[in-house]
């Protein structure tokens, strides 16, 4: 990678010379990049927690434009596209929530300090920074979290008057303008405005169907006020608005059908889906001409049969698909955040952080390529159709800050309170055989409300200049209620209600080694609150390994030690973070597609159940080097050993053994450069950054050991790139050629492993080469 880079800038550029000063230098250093991990801003190099930050201008610099593409920049996080580029999951050391799964998130994402309840993808537009923290964080952040947090922070107003546009058109007919003005009204008034249009043209062909999967249409626009009358008070207001169509790529490539008898789960309908559609339907229906029968009726269907079709979507690529259903996506949601402080004094500080929200979705998703109605986010036979979300949240938490002793101890401590109300409805057709056989139909409509309130506190204690202690412990209760909902299948059937407590805690030392050699050691604790399986009917009392539709508390622990260094190597300014971890995770919250059909008269989509026992161990690495004045490379890395130590559970009468863990590459990183160019006299300033992606085999099924086989996708390498060109002669313009993917990469990013129950896994493409020419002005 460095010979490449190294050769590109050799390359001779008209009027243009190697940069004796990249900008990215402080007093021989790399610049120090400072985070709020801790609640608190710090420098990066001195916090001892496992964190990736980036700010506004290295999301440009690196193309970081949507969740999604955060996943190059940020070792050891993996972006999870079950249903495809609408539906988004974050992944952190093999903790993650699965799709239809009622558990929270392991990995909680905040907007300016607030939980976000939009699993859906975003555009970043107007951010300070973004920051991601590993491991659990249950003591300081709102929700607990027992892989991780994401803290999308925007840019607050500021005392000058500012804006700038920019435009991007690329491939695939993409049109975005961006634009943010920054005006302040008073000195203590601050306004800031900025907002966010994208189209583009869909990658992915239904042939079937002729629409174009991948489409977005994206409008987004946010306003923020700041009043601060003096030194002591500060009060900032946040509004953000999203209005999001298009298409859904969903799991649109039919990747394996099993055939009957290939597992072990012992489900009729597994043969049914490995067979049923194929000319065994004859013996399956005991007369002769009955799949010609089908066949007349859905002359769209591929003849040989469905277990046929995995080598025909071989041969049709990556970017065909046969879907026959529509893949509509429409999203609206805003949020509201408050931040007030006052200092007290000094040493004291007292904040009140605010934050309501509202997001709604419909959506109807492939969830296989294939010309047959196995199973369609619709009911046939009502009409509905569409996955449809809508959650409200309301939040509050009140925190102190502060230092004593000859600020020896800093300290943080306050209360959260969070109301969220998700209602969802789930129509779902798993056959359709007419004229042979009615299809097989189930709606889902309910309502779960939740309410968590949480105490908390944490301090850093200075034993010595170079050894500090930290301490932390946070009580929370979360009470849970279901409720079915009109429409739904288990209408009329009595509320459930149950309430989880449980404590977290942290306690670690941190060591200065020398002035540039910083190291820590830590041990935490911390859980994710039990739940519903909403989708479970009868709704039953009871744990699902018993039977019923509850699942229970996860909880989890973990070792973590790391080595951070901001100095020089002989000449050069070098940093690097270095962490290796151990957790223990117990009653494992993982999902499960029983046959919908089931023991007893059971009808589920998915079942969330609790897994023994799960260890995970790794190591992450983020490291770069100033090479020369104009020269830059790094590299960042994460090594991820996740497995269930004892993954046996017995749901309705039925064993299932989970291994290995699913949506966790064991080895994932990014090897990149950066070369800096003047221009001579006032032309401006020129960079490249380039990167290359890596990742191993991953596995998307939990279950791929035993009745979940074929289901691990390989591993796949991405190059991506961005020239810039800034103050073009010397004004405010400024221009870039942007690409992703540049070698066409054809690779898979996630997928829906249905083969337990409907004998079939269907896999997400990953997007193609996309390339773009960006021209912005600055004022």
């Amino acid at each position: 990678m460095s010979c490449s880079l190294l050769a590109l800038g050799s390359l001779a550029l008209p009027g243009v010379a190697i940069a004796q000063d990249s900008g990215a230098m402080d007093g021989g250093a790399l610049e120090e990049v400072v985070v709020t991990a801790r609640r608190r801003s710090e420098g990066l190099s001195r916090v001892p927690i496992s964190v990736s930050a980036i700010n506004s201008q290295q999301m440009l610099e690196r193309n970081v434009f949507t969740d999604a593409d955060l996943q190059s920049a940020v070792p050891g996080l993996t972006i999870r596209q079950t249903q495809g580029n609408n539906s988004l999951t974050y992944s952190i050391r093999g903790q993650s929530a699965d799709t239809f799964s009622g558990s929270p998130s392991a990995v909680v994402a905040y907007f300016n300090e607030v939980p976000l309840t939009i699993s859906g993808a975003s555009t970043f537009y107007d951010l300070d920074s973004i920051q991601v923290l590993k491991g659990p964080q249950g003591t300081l952040f709102g929700r607990n979290t027992t892989g991780g947090a994401v803290l999308y922070t925007s840019a607050k107003p500021t005392d000058e008057f500012e804006g700038k546009v920019t435009v991007r058109v690329g491939n695939y007919d993409l049109r975005e303008v961006e634009g943010m003005i920054n005006i302040p009204i008073t000195d203590s008034i601050l306004l800031r405005g900025a907002f966010d249009t994208l189209d583009r043209d869909g990658y992915i062909d239904n042939i079937l169907t002729g629409d174009q999967l991948g489409e977005l249409e994206r409008d987004s626009g946010r306003v923020s006020l700041t009043f601060s009358p003096g030194d002591k008070f500060d009060n900032t207001t946040v509004f953000a608005y999203s209005d999001v169509g298009g298409t859904n790529t969903g799991a649109s490539y039919t990747y394996s059908v099993y055939e009957c008898g290939q597992t072990n789960n012992g489900f009729a309908l597994n043969c049914a889906a490995g067979s049923l559609y194929g000319p065994v339907m004859d013996q399956t229906f005991q007369f002769p001409g009955a799949w010609d029968i089908y066949l007349s009726a859905h002359p769209e269907a591929y003849a040989p049969g469905i277990v046929a079709y995995v080598e025909e979507q071989k041969r049709l690529g990556y970017y065909k698909t046969q879907h026959p259903w529509s893949a509509d996506h429409d999203g609206k949601d805003w949020i509201v955040t408050n931040h007030t402080t006052y200092e007290i004094s000094d040493n004291l500080q007292i904040k009140n952080i605010f934050g309501a929200s509202n997001a709604k979705t419909d959506s109807t998703q492939p969830q296989l390529g294939a010309p047959f109605i196995t199973i369609l986010t619709a009911n046939v036979v009502t009409g509905v159709s569409g996955n449809e979300t809508e959650v409200d949240s309301i939040s509050d938490e009140i925190q102190l800050n502060g230092n004593a002793f000859g600020d020896k101890l800093t300290y943080v401590a306050g209360l959260y309170y969070q109301n969220q109300e998700t209602e969802t409805l789930w129509p779902q057709t798993y056959f359709d055989l007419t004229p042979l056989a009615p299809p097989v139909t189930a709606t889902n409509a309910f309502r779960i409300t939740t309410e968590t309130m949480a105490a908390y506190f944490q301090a850093d204690y200075s034993l010595t200049d170079a050894l500090s202690l930290t301490a932390g412990a946070r009580y929370t209760s979360e009470d849970v209620e279901i409720e079915h909902l009109a429409g739904g299948d288990a209408f009329g059937y009595p509320k459930q209600d149950e309430t989880f407590d449980e404590p977290s805690w942290e306690l670690g030392l941190s060591y200065a080694l020398t002035d540039d050699l910083f190291s820590y050691i830590k041990y935490r604790g911390s859980f994710r609150s039990g739940g519903f399986n909403g989708s479970a009917f009868p709704p039953m009392d009871g744990l699902a390994t018993e039977g019923g539709n509850l699942f229970d508390v996860e909880t989890v622990e973990d070792v973590e030690a790391g080595l951070k260094f901001r100095g020089t190597l002989g000449d050069m300014p070098a940093t690097m973070n270095l962490a290796v971890y151990q957790m223990w995770v117990e009653d494992v919250q993982r999902i499960e597609f029983p046959d919908p059909d089931g023991p007893g008269g059971l009808a589920s989509i998915a079942v969330t159940a609790n897994v023994p026992e799960m260890e995970v161990k790794g190591v992450e690495l983020d490291a770069s080097i100033g090479a020369t004045d104009w020269l830059e490379l790094g590299v960042s890395g994460a090594y991820t050993d996740a497995e269930f130590t004892d993954g046996d559970v017995r749901l309705f009468g039925v064993d299932y053994s989970y291994s290995p863990v699913a949506n966790t590459p064991e080895y994932a990183g990014t090897l990149w450069g950066r070369i800096d160019f003047t221009a001579d006299g006032n032309a401006g300033d020129i960079s490249l950054y380039a990167e290359i992606y890596a990742q191993d085999d991953m596995w998307f099924s939990n279950t791929g050991d035993s009745i979940g086989p074929d289901t691990e996708i390989d591993g796949y390498e991405l190059v991506n790139a961005r020239l810039e060109w800034k103050g073009i002669m010397g004004s405010g313009l400024g221009a870039a050629l942007i690409g992703r993917n540049l070698t066409d990469e054809e690779h898979f990013v996630g997928g829906m492993p249905l083969g337990a129950s409907l004998g079939h896994n269907a896999t997400v493409v990953g997007a193609p080469r996309m390339y773009a020419m960006e021209l912005s002005y600055q004022f």
